[in-house]
């Protein structure tokens, strides 16, 4: 199976810093083969013939041993990335300017109740929709200057939550 591993937080704001040669070579001691790294937001696309949740808690593990790092892990089958694409909800507007798409990875599906009041905040700028453990989210102001970031989202729905751009998802589906 083909596995994309999300990390949330690395490398950003010169916090958590991980260089991607140095975790590559420390993936390469797992039982994980044809490993990459994509750009350096913590993004790893390996194969490996365990379940997604046995890869999610190696990866965590290694982070913690080997570079002193406790961050969240989400571990999607590629398949289910590409699902995430071709699912969007704002599919003619990202078409006209993906800059302003990305995808809020879940790990989990959230309760519907907070859903729906989260999605209240929505608007023709800013506007974004959850489908099962995925945030769809077009953000026209340019995401420098909304509210609703990552950690809003999280504090919103309770829940770890790690965002990727429109660019880094496609490409996430192409390696």
């Amino acid at each position: 199976m083909r596995y994309v591993a999300l990390l949330r937080g690395v490398n950003v704001g010169g916090k958590n810093k991980l260089p991607m040669a140095l975790l590559r070579n420390a993936l390469e001691k797992t039982p994980f083969y044809g490993v990459t790294t994509y750009i350096q937001s913590g993004n790893i696309l390996f194969s490996s013939d365990l379940k997604s949740a046995q890869c999610a808690d190696i990866i965590s593990e290694l982070l913690k041993s080997e570079f002193d790092l406790a961050v969240p892990v989400m571990v999607k089958e590629q398949e289910e990335i590409s699902k995430t694409l071709k699912a969007s909800p704002f599919k003619t507007r990202t078409i006209e300017n993906s800059k302003f798409m990305s995808f809020g990875f879940l790990n989990e599906s959230p309760v519907q109740e907070k859903v729906n009041t989260t999605e209240e905040f929505s608007n023709d700028m800013e506007t974004f929709k959850i489908i099962d453990d995925v945030i769809y989210f077009y953000c026209g102001v340019g995401f420098g200057k909304t509210k609703m970031t990552n950690a809003w989202f999280e504090k919103k729905l309770g829940m770890t939550s790690t965002m990727r751009n429109y660019n880094t998802t496609l490409k996430l589906t192409e390696l």
